[in-house]
């Protein structure tokens, strides 16, 4: 009975919808994993460091050293990095500061951060265009395709930010406009997180 009345109009209803915006308690399952794979994130750098041996700390005292250590240690990386994207993609799309923020954060850790913006204010407006890189031609091969999504969006963002610039005040000057574009500032923070891993870990 309910399954055959869910069959026919599967969508709730306005009200429903609004209150499930509304409720807070979906955030929690979101910032559990933010919070875990940041230390997850923080434990891979640990253990793949050069600089600093760890013995007798669970944990941390096993390095990664042979083939099949590496194998399975990016495997397992790797899927938490996809589910980290998909949490960091629901916290963007979120109101509130503080959720747009983490989800930025979750970016950050694989130098993405402009993806707060692109995601919203590009991809969302162009999707299924040829102006949005993050929808794949017809017949193309993923590499390529993974290759121009990537660069793309970055593009893409770095240049609205200077429209946007240039739309609000006519006369600005060149330097002026490459201080405010946000997205020099995100390449910024991510040279300064590498330059800590390398010098810091070793990495």
């Amino acid at each position: 009975m309910f399954w055959s009345k869910f069959r026919e109009d599967p969508n709730i209803d306005a009200k429903s919808e609004k209150a499930y915006q509304d409720e807070q308690g979906f955030l929690i399952p979101l910032y559990l994993f933010f919070f875990c794979d940041f230390f997850t994130w923080f434990w891979c750098l640990l253990v793949t460091s050069d600089n600093y041996e760890f013995e007798g700390i669970p944990f941390l005292e096993n390095k990664i050293n042979t083939a099949g250590d590496w194998f399975i240690f990016v495997f397992v990386w790797g899927y938490m990095a996809g589910i980290n994207g998909l949490v960091g993609h629901e916290l963007i799309h979120k109101r509130s500061f503080i959720p747009k923020v983490s989800g930025m954060l979750t970016y950050t850790k694989i130098f993405y951060s402009h993806f707060l913006y692109e995601h919203t204010s590009g991809h969302h407006k162009n999707i299924a265009t040829p102006k949005d890189p993050a929808t794949a031609k017809l017949n193309e091969d993923f590499y390529t395709f993974a290759v121009r999504s990537a660069w793309g969006g970055f593009s893409n963002t770095w240049v609205r930010e200077n429209s946007i610039s240039k739309r609000k005040n006519p006369e600005i000057s060149f330097f002026r406009m490459m201080y405010i574009n946000r997205i020099n500032w995100m390449v910024f923070m991510h040279g300064c997180i590498a330059a800590v891993i390398y010098y810091v870990l070793g990495l």
